[in-house]
């Protein structure tokens, strides 16, 4: 019989027989699976981090915004800063704002005097008084951390004396007689307030009014009395929407606003990546795949909020016009990029049509000249008043020029009608060759058209009038 053992390959082959034996005896199945699981982990938690992590970015992102704004202007946070005023406390703007002196405001305007503040009502109420305005147009916008909006003022609680309380959904105690309840979803916010003032000869009356509004919480309220002043707060600026930081706040904020009917399965998804008001955000309990996962949201999510600032709307010869501020629903997006744009009023408060190109769909320049004609009849219908204003592109700010106008509108003092009772302004960076002209400069670059109806009219609201195109002059 033939033995292979007395040959050189049967031993060759009976030892790589037993190098495979050790090789089998020592493998552990176990081991690959582990391996593979880990794998597994890693990517379930980068990705489940990321995607739910977006959407918590665009949810979350005017509770954030509004901390990061409260933060830097309830504490003195930079030399010369010029928007500052502890919590519960009124800053007033001291000027009709022009070029220079909007401080945080975008596109702001020029037909009102500013005064705003920050509130934190989450241990009492916050009483605010407001003068007998004699039928002068005021409003303050009261926004709560989801960016939504509540008005004080003449179009819904009138232009008499009064004695408003922001009230927060936990507060079970008893205001006194004569004050006026308003329930705010959220225990942290912004007032933005406005009083009509009809140019600088007005000026030292409706900052007389201005100064007559003021705030305080319940257990300094005294009818007729200003609270004392506070002194100033040392800080800091913050900013935490660039960085995981974003998730910490978010999720600290989560946790002081009731639920929202309709968001539980969503707050499920938010606690399942511990940003949730179920969970406790800990950065440095992060894993490295979860960190990775939400940086990249914390990046694309602000990518997605500056595009939808972008993004085009329906217009309306030409006209953008939003008409859900202030009011958004799941719209969680719409609502970020709003945000992201300076915040504000309810439509039926104020509209606020923008252009951004011409007819030709070209950006507005400067280098050309235009003209808005409206027909007889056809001026914008607004309960309040209307004004047009221009701001340069790049920063939505307003530019000097030579007469010092930076709106024009119906009380413009001087405008001239057509013989027919048309009206037609010329929007350009030169004085029109006719002095006479309706004329508002514009930027000397390109720049943007806002028009204001103030308590517009339902048929502004309804798009059953629609504003002119404007058109090229030359």
């Amino acid at each position: 019989m033939f033995n292979p053992l007395k040959t050189k390959t049967g031993w060759i082959i009976l030892f790589s027989l037993i190098v495979a034996g050790i090789f089998v005896a020592n493998f552990n199945p176990a081991s690959l699976v582990g391996s593979q699981q880990k794998k597994n982990d890693a990517l379930i938690a980068e990705q489940m981090a990321y995607h739910i992590g977006v959407l918590a970015y665009l949810y979350g992102y005017p509770i954030v915004d509004m901390h990061k704004q409260m933060h830097n202007e309830t504490h003195q946070v930079a030399p010369g800063q010029q928007v500052y005023a502890p919590v519960n406390r009124l800053y007033r703007y001291p000027e009709i704002v022009g070029p220079g002196t909007a401080g945080n405001l975008r596109a702001p305007n020029n037909d009102t005097l500013y005064y705003s503040g920050w509130f934190d009502i989450s241990e009492e109420p916050l009483i605010i008084h407001t003068p007998d305005t004699a039928g002068r147009y005021y409003t303050i916008a009261v926004t709560n951390l989801y960016s939504e909006v509540t008005h004080i003022g003449r179009r819904t609680t009138g232009t008499e004396e009064g004695y408003f309380a922001l009230v927060a959904p936990n507060w079970r105690g008893k205001l006194p007689q004569g004050i006026r309840k308003i329930n705010v979803e959220s225990q942290q916010g912004w007032l933005l307030g406005r009083m009509l003032v009809e140019g600088a000869e007005d000026f030292d009356t409706a900052m007389g009014l201005v100064n007559a509004i003021w705030m305080a919480p319940l257990s300094e309220f005294t009818p007729g009395q200003h609270p004392p002043a506070r002194g100033p707060v040392i800080a800091k600026p913050i900013d935490p929407l660039d960085s995981l930081d974003f998730f910490r706040v978010m999720n600290e904020k989560l946790k002081t606003l009731p639920p929202r009917p309709g968001e539980q399965a969503m707050m499920a998804q938010f606690d399942a990546i511990n940003v949730g008001p179920g969970s406790k955000f800990d950065i440095a309990a992060l894993s490295e795949a979860g960190r990775r996962g939400l940086e990249r949201a914390v990046a694309d999510g602000r990518e997605i909020v500056d595009a939808a600032t972008r993004r085009t709307i329906p217009d309306y010869n030409g006209w953008m016009i939003s008409k859900d501020i202030g009011r958004y629903g799941f719209d969680y997006m719409h609502r970020a990029s709003v945000a992201r744009g300076g915040y504000g009023n309810l439509p039926e408060e104020s509209l606020y049509p923008a252009m951004v190109f011409d007819g030709g769909g070209n950006l507005l320049d400067g280098a050309r000249h235009y003209t808005l004609h409206f027909e007889p009849g056809q001026l914008p219908p607004a309960n309040g008043f209307w004004s047009l204003a221009a701001y340069r592109l790049s920063d939505l700010q307003l530019e000097e020029n030579t007469i010092g106008r930076y709106s024009i509108g119906d009380r413009t003092r001087g405008l001239r009608y057509n013989a027919d009772g048309s009206l037609t302004l010329h929007l350009q960076h030169e004085q029109p060759e006719d002095e006479q002209a309706n004329w508002l400069p514009v930027p000397t670059g390109y720049f943007m058209l806002v028009m204001r109806l103030y308590e517009p009219s339902a048929a502004a609201l309804s798009n059953d009038y629609l504003l002119p195109g404007v058109k090229l002059a030359d």
